[in-house]
């Protein structure tokens, strides 16, 4: 398992795509939707149950019973126990038991797999290296190939060739001002148009490095080297967005979420740190005060978003990105943080770096460090309550209180 498991990224198949701004009522409404979908003819009682996941959406399940009733499938149990886990050679993994067994999914790809999203129950997406898009249509049962790092080059070879084209026209025009600028812009067009040739003869090199779906038609894919794609088809097209997002380097990005308030949150490179309230078309630059890598956003119940990167540095605010401060961790091993959610009881869950997994229960002010069995490196987590969270990685997928027994 763990050879098949290995360098994993995980993420439950979710049950609706509506975020959690609405509060404990919308969730009651969600319920009663999904249990007129509930099958029930020994009990009579119809039951639904809508639960919030580590990224804030909102994901349901109804009772199922069949004829050696009382067995059958409740609605808690159906909600939490479906997962999808991709990672390394294009493997891709399905859960229907909340990760207790695991079976292989047939995939298009022997790319790295790094990112997974859920937007709908029947639609999942993942991402990762040579650029690929992957979609499903039947919760992880086939995927498709959507895009692929061929289309990403020839896309920015394009943008970057309108750019050169309009640098050239504003050049034609300039003024003693202005005409400085414009020919150290257009040294660097030049340079852009050049590299992205070199990119299309070369072939798909470039990993996306984060996915996220707003609502069951938008997405964004985010990566290495400033790579931004953006669909409003659900998945079936993607197109460059990088006009809205000020990042001149093309410095990586690796991780967005967005906030109960509704702001998209962007990690990356050198302290790289945007909002965005416009659902990914435009994007604020924000300074955490950092200028390491950021690798993780995660949104916490009240409202409040983390990030977190190289070191075990954590930051967080609580006024949608206006300032930040920092956060204690306990007798901080300094370990770098790749991954983290927060689980349904409140509690958020960091992991990385030699099987560090740093815990900050629901209410608390403070991580407490603890490590994981046999400190393989830890990609992800998903999960309900401390007690059932999965956590996976260099090593598989393991449960995450063995490192707090």
């Amino acid at each position: 398992m763990a050879s098949m498991a290995r360098n994993l990224f995980l993420a439950k198949r979710e049950f609706s795509t509506r975020l959690i701004a609405g509060g404990f009522m919308s969730l009651l409404d969600d319920a009663a939707r999904v249990r007129e979908n509930a099958y029930a003819p020994y009990s009579g009682f119809r039951v639904g149950a809508a639960l919030r996941s580590v990224s804030g959406r909102v994901f349901v399940g109804c009772n199922v019973e069949n004829a050696a009733f009382p067995e059958g499938t409740c609605a808690e149990a159906g909600a939490i126990a479906a997962m999808v886990a991709a990672g390394e050679r294009g493997v891709i993994l399905l859960s229907d038991d909340g990760g207790a067994s695991w079976r292989q999914a047939s995939s298009p790809v022997s790319q790295l797999l790094t990112a997974v999203d859920c937007p709908s129950p029947d639609n999942v997406y993942i991402a990762g290296h040579g650029g690929v898009i992957l979609g499903s249509r039947d919760a992880g049962e086939s995927w498709t190939l959507l895009f692929d790092g061929n289309e990403a080059n020839a896309q920015w070879l394009a943008h970057a060739r309108d750019e050169l084209a309009r640098l050239e026209a504003a050049m034609a025009t300039a003024d003693e001002d202005t005409e400085d600028d414009i020919a150290y812009a257009l040294e660097d067009a030049e340079f852009r148009v050049e590299d992205a040739v070199a990119a299309l003869d070369n072939g798909p090199v470039d990993p996306f490095l984060g996915l996220y779906f707003l609502d069951q038609q938008v997405g964004i894919a985010v990566g290495a080297y400033g790579m931004l794609y953006r669909t409003n088809d659900g998945g079936a097209s993607w197109q460059i967005a990088v006009e809205g997002i000020d990042n001149p380097n093309r410095f990586h990005y690796y991780s967005l979420a967005r906030s109960s308030a509704g702001d998209l949150f962007l990690g990356g490179e050198a302290g790289l740190l945007y909002r965005s309230r416009d659902a990914g078309v435009s994007w604020q630059r924000l300074d955490a005060g950092y200028d390491g890598t950021l690798f993780g956003v995660v949104p916490e119940r009240d409202g409040s978003v983390l990030v977190f990167g190289l070191r075990g540095n954590i930051f967080a605010t609580d006024d949608s990105g206006e300032t930040w401060a920092d956060v204690p961790v306990q007798d901080d091993p300094e370990l770098s943080l790749y991954g983290g959610g927060r689980l349904e009881d409140g509690s958020v869950v960091l992991v990385g770096a030699g099987g560090a997994a740093l815990i900050k229960k629901a209410g608390g002010e403070s991580f407490v460090p603890h490590s994981m069995p046999g400190r393989s490196t830890l990609a992800a987590v998903t999960g309900n309550t401390i007690d059932d969270a999965l956590v996976v990685g260099l090593g598989g997928v393991a449960v995450l209180s063995e490192a707090i027994e």
